[in-house]
């Protein structure tokens, strides 16, 4: 499974994966009831371009998403994690996580942390497997995280994980439009025996 750095042109995709979420999920994420489609779309349309959004796609669908708005003035990054249903306990958000540690470190980031509701068990025990600390405040749960400076092995994880994702589309394009391009190459024999 492909996890790789959204395009800004390809929030559609990641709206897609939040609608798709059922009403607690919602909620969970959110940290807030009443979150409907129009809001998504509104929410996804004010995240900054310099935030992070990782996805985890299969074909074209994002099935998993770490968002990660970093501030950069204080050092310190939000991330918010979402998971399709039945992608959940197979290890994906916990990779997603752990990329965003990666991609983080490697922006500078002193200090991750994320908030959720303290009834997300999933999210708590998470942020716990992750080494976060966790406090608890009434109906809420915030997790940080402190993070060192980056280093050679988070630098060539994430070259490694982008240069993968840009082979992987380059061969998804090629594979979407084989038949033009062989087409096109057919045409251009038959254009140069005239």
């Amino acid at each position: 499974m492909l996890i790789r750095r959204l395009s800004y042109h390809e929030r559609p995709l990641y709206s897609r994966h939040l609608q798709r979420l059922s009403e607690d999920d919602r909620r969970r994420r959110f940290t807030r009831a009443g979150v409907d489609d129009a809001w998504i779309e509104t929410h996804v349309a004010a995240i900054a371009e310099t935030d992070l959004i990782l996805v985890a796609c299969r074909r074209d669908e994002v099935i998993g998403a770490a968002h990660l708005a970093v501030d950069s003035t204080s050092g310190i990054a939000e991330l918010g994690l979402s998971v399709d249903s039945d992608q959940r306990a197979s290890g994906l958000g916990s990779e997603l996580l752990r990329q965003a540690v990666v991609f983080a470190r490697n922006r500078g980031v002193d200090r991750l942390m994320t908030l959720c509701l303290s009834d997300n068990r999933s999210m708590v025990a998470l942020a716990r497997r992750a080494g976060m600390n966790v406090a608890f405040h009434p109906g809420e749960a915030e997790a940080h995280l402190d993070l060192p400076p980056p280093d050679a092995l988070t630098l060539s994880q994430e070259w490694s994980a982008g240069l993968f994702a840009v082979f992987h589309d380059w061969a998804s394009l090629i594979e979407r439009y084989q038949g033009l391009i062989t087409q096109a190459a057919t045409e251009g024999d038959w254009a140069e025996k005239e």
